[in-house]
């Protein structure tokens, strides 16, 4: 395949740190790459470098005359006195047809591109701006976080885009999930040094621990010598007739040491306790017929909620449909319009929010900030420990928060949050701007947390990791999604490419948009159905089992099995409950 970027000796250095350090490769046609590295590797850098944003300290650059670069800008502006068709068609140059047919793929129909850019919402903003750069065919991408502040729709559908696309790209993203789905070669930032690997990104993941677990064998062969070789030259170096050998034992030392290999743990996360009030159980939230919104526009209403105590929630749903707008209402820092709210009376509610409104005093340093923000109660160890979980360390510690960016701001906030011991916590959007390691040990960290989550977020392998109970915002109200993420996520997949379908030169009348929704509710209620019947088998199946057990061994004491046999009854009246509520919610559709 002929390359299309070849980059040379690239060389770039900030201060005293030297981001990148002689770097050298070639994108060929139709590479799909995954660029991994820790938050400050230089992944960003290097990107900006190959779209010649930015200047190289050593090195070039170069796109074949056959190349074209298209380049994902997350703070490009819209001209408020376009609409999204005439802003498409014009700063492409291309006829409108052209752009309604891959608009068509993102789900923008034309009632969508009559409207104003700006006045879409923001996940759909997302879609105009990846239709704009791919309306000019670029035969190299350059996506830098393109999955930040997108919606999770918007990212299944870039996903399908990007899977099956013709050009090449290189994409980084904390959402380890889009890259093992849609890159075939790895590439990995670190200290300067850039690793490449011909595989998808977990077989690339589970090489380089197969390459660690050796370099830890044999550092520790390598030591084991090195403390044989010691102990025979000190032993035996005053002695003139073994001396020489002593001395040649020191020697093989320099020998092994020099043979010893550094692991790449220089930016490990450390692995943290969210700490938290004790909580027993019962009820952590009640909302009866509740409506949301500002001042007197409704966003979503006729909600009802209850949320036992220690729940792990997904708040899912398109941008703009009031995902923020119901934690901002649970977090009491915006009025309901009607219905009542109650938290348990020991609630204590923590809340981040994506946006930066909890400004940070301009003065402070990182530590500063974060021992003022810490109760009287908490050791300057724990301080530490909840800085290096975020990624502050060191000479970090020491940065003024007015020099701070966005993402390093967010992260402050967020070690700020796991210092207090709330009972209850409500995260929109906590993973942008982390990198994918320390997004995991987040999502480990609030599986195990004791107290009540509510989450908003488009990270897949995030909210697999924790999330039990999903409540998707959608046609104006909220509803109790009866499935797990990953089924969510299935479901949503087959409802987005049946709308993304649709020919562009379809004008759906308002009734025909009630019945498409109406029958994938329908297809929704269908599977959850299938799925609990799938469960009430599998339990009646261990429980005939059981009970055949305790019929020919009447005799036999076994407080396991009857204990077991109580827990499967109890989860069959509960999944029994689930599927009669699904069946009368569809005869009253």
């Amino acid at each position: 395949m002929r390359p299309v970027l070849e980059a040379i000796n690239l060389e770039k250095i900030y201060g005293r740190q030297t981001v990148l350090a002689g770097l050298s490769f070639i994108v060929p046609e139709g590479a799909h790459i995954a660029l991994l590295g820790r938050n400050g590797s230089g992944k960003t850098t290097l990107l900006r470098l190959l779209a010649q944003d930015e200047e190289t300290d050593k090195g070039k650059v170069q796109c074949m005359p056959w190349t074209r670069l298209g380049v994902l800008r997350q703070h490009e502006a819209f001209f408020e006195n376009k609409t999204t068709m005439e802003y498409l068609s014009e700063d492409s140059g291309k006829p409108e047809w052209t752009c309604a047919k891959l608009a068509a793929r993102f789900g923008l129909h034309p009632k969508d591109l009559a409207l104003t850019p700006a006045t879409l919402s923001g996940g759909y903003q997302m879609r105009v701006k990846l239709i704009r750069v791919l309306l000019e065919d670029p035969t190299l991408l350059l996506l830098d976080e393109p999955v930040n502040y997108l919606d999770l729709p918007t990212l299944l559908l870039l996903e399908v885009f990007l899977r099956d696309y013709p050009g090449a790209f290189i994409m980084t993203s904390h959402d380890r999930e889009i890259l093992q789905n849609v890159c075939t070669t790895t590439w990995e930032l670190s200290k300067g040094k850039l690793v490449t690997f011909p595989g998808d990104v977990e077989t690339y993941l589970d090489w380089k621990e197969e390459q660690a677990e050796y370099v830890r064998r044999t550092n520790k062969r390598l030591r084991r010598e090195m403390a044989d070789a010691q102990a025979f030259a000190d032993r035996f170096r005053a002695k003139a007739s073994l001396a020489t050998r002593a001395q040649s034992k020191l020697k093989h030392i320099t020998k092994l040491r020099a043979r010893l290999r550094d692991l790449d743990d220089n930016f490990s996360t450390i692995a943290f306790r969210i700490p938290c009030s004790p909580v027993v159980p019962g009820t952590a939230l009640r909302c009866e017929n509740l409506s949301i919104g500002y001042e007197k526009k409704v966003i979503a209403d006729h909600i009802f909620l209850e949320v036992p105590r220690g729940a792990k929630v997904a708040i899912v749903g398109e941008n703009g449909r009031g995902k923020s707008t119901l934690l901002r209402t649970l977090a009491g820092s915006l009025p309901a319009i009607d219905g009542s709210m109650k938290w348990w009376h020991r609630a204590d509610v923590g809340y981040f929010s994506q946006q930066d409104g909890e400004t940070l005093a301009e003065n402070q340093t990182v530590l500063e900030a974060l021992t003022k923000a810490a109760p009287a109660n908490v050791s300057a160890e724990r301080i530490l420990a909840a800085a290096g979980a975020f990624l502050f360390h060191g000479d970090d510690l020491e940065k003024s928060c007015s020099v701070l960016s966005g993402g390093e701001r967010a992260r402050v906030r967020l070690a700020r949050l796991i210092l207090h011991e709330h009972t209850v916590l409500l995260l929109d959007e906590p993973t942008n701007h982390l990198d994918a390691e320390t997004v995991e040990i987040l999502a480990k960290a609030l599986n195990e947390y004791a107290g009540t989550v509510f989450v908003v977020s488009h990270a897949r392998t995030f909210m697999n990791a924790f999330a039990e109970r999903i409540y998707e915002v959608r046609n104006g109200t909220v509803r109790h999604y009866l499935g797990t993420y990953e089924e969510y996520v299935s479901d949503l997949t087959t409802r987005i490419e049946e709308l993304a379908s649709v020919p562009e030169c379809v004008q759906q009348t308002r009734t025909d948009t009630n019945r498409k929704e109406q029958m994938m509710r329908d297809r929704e209620h269908r599977r959850a159905q299938q799925r609990l019947e799938e469960e009430i088998k599998r339990l009646e199946k261990e429980k005939s089992s059981i009970l055949a057990y305790f019929f020919e061994n009447p005799t036999d004491y076994a407080p396991e099995k009857s204990r077991r046999l109580s827990e499967i009854e109890a989860l069959l009246e509960q999944t029994e409950k689930k599927w009669f509520a699904i069946e009368s919610s569809g005869q009253t559709d």
